[in-house]
């Protein structure tokens, strides 16, 4: 019994001196270089009861303390626990029970869980909510001629997996895929709804010959791999990001790929680029924001998350865009992606741009992901008058 209240504690004490200032893994990975003492076993349970408390700390007021933390970890679990059996035995008997059950026999109520639920365009807020307390499933997208060869090996394995498409295959949660699959060879690992930013655009638009485009915000490539498979290798391709690190490792990432980048080169797109003046028939803008559709794979952001900072994502988002589409030709399109389910940051966006007179909204929409365990993005597609 004293090592299950002992990993309490030590949660608590993980808890208490994180500050959000950095993302939990390293403060975590900090902590457990310095007490040297927890074995593999024991840093899972503590990291699954920190991780517990962060998509649950709306529930109880921010205020850690054993009972809580312990309700936490009851309704972030769906399988028995050591930890619950120990402590809370009846409880790890009902560990399996919906989420909204066990909601209820605790007296707690979903709409607590996200406590920004105003400020959004979901469509089902109890379920979007609810979603919080699992970690989304690991998806990634099969190449094109690859499929073939990874079910194979798929097959021959001993890997948990799903069929989601002919390309898309879902994983449990911290499935270890590198010593399996070719990554970025033959597999992408992106969201399911990652994978389907472009669906309309492709199957509405039809461009024919190569297509020039610019992703202002790579970040790691994976829209830039992605639009390379759909345009079957058609994409001359620039790639730009504020970051120069990130934009090394992307540059890395898309020649493991296979993918030609016609050039790169790091840029701030919130503001005119010097000595850039190049057009495009296709501009791809995965904006910067506040990454609140992702929230579920990273509950501490949801913990830590400031309420003033979306107005302020907002502003960067109309700034980029600004700069972003002087850059698209005379009726060639722009793509505004976003990770994001706050109004301001999407649909807020959408109208300061259709108000601009510089291009005409051809689509929007939010891709939920709440429902299938993956990530909620909003996509909107625009093209550019002519005149």
């Amino acid at each position: 019994m004293s090592r299950h209240h002992s990993h309490i504690n030590s949660a608590l004490r993980i808890l208490a001196d994180y500050e959000g200032a950095q993302p939990f893994p390293f403060h975590l990975k900090k902590h457990f270089a310095v007490n040297k003492q927890f074995g593999s076993k024991d840093r899972k349970v503590v990291a699954g009861l920190c991780y517990a408390w962060f998509r649950c700390s709306y529930l109880f007021d921010k205020t850690p303390n054993d009972s809580n933390l312990l309700q936490a970890f009851f309704l972030a679990n769906d399988t028995a626990q050591p930890l619950l059996e120990a402590l809370a035995p009846e409880w790890n008997q009902q560990v399996a029970m919906p989420a909204t059950e066990k909601l209820q026999m605790l007296g707690l109520r979903p709409d607590h869980i996200f406590p920004f639920i105003a400020e959004t365009s979901v469509s089902n807020a109890d379920a979007f909510q609810i979603s919080f307390l699992q970690q989304p499933r690991l998806f990634v997208r099969i190449r094109p001629g690859r499929e073939e060869s990874v079910l194979k090996k798929l097959a021959e394995s001993s890997v948990t997996y799903s069929h989601i498409s002919d390309t898309c295959i879902a994983f449990p949660p911290a499935t270890k895929l590198e010593d399996l699959l070719l990554i970025n060879k033959e597999i992408v690992v992106q969201d399911l709804n990652s994978q389907r930013v472009f669906d309309w655009f492709m199957n509405t638009i039809h461009l024919a010959g190569k297509i020039s485009v610019w992703d202002c915000c790579a970040a790691s490539g994976g829209k830039s791999i992605l639009l390379h498979d759909k345009l079957n290798g058609g994409a001359l391709l620039t790639v730009t990001d504020i970051r120069a690190s990130i934009l090394h490792n992307c540059k890395q990432r898309l020649q493991q790929a296979g993918v030609n980048i016609q050039r790169a080169f790091t840029a701030d797109v919130s503001r005119p680029i010097d000595g850039f003046d190049d057009t495009f028939d296709l501009v791809v803008c995965d904006a910067p924001c506040s990454g609140s559709g992702t929230w579920a794979r990273n509950p501490e952001q949801l913990a830590y998350y400031k309420a003033e900072k979306t107005e302020a994502f907002s502003n960067k988002q109309m700034e980029i865009c600004k700069t972003a589409i002087t850059h698209v030709k005379p009726g060639g399109y722009f793509i505004y992606i976003t990770c994001s389910v706050f109004t301001l940051e999407n649909e807020g966006v959408v109208e300061v741009l259709k108000n601009s007179n510089l291009v005409e909204l051809l689509h929007s929409s939010y891709l939920e992901g709440y429902k299938r365990a993956a990530d909620t993005m909003f996509v909107a597609i625009f093209r550019k008058h002519r005149g």
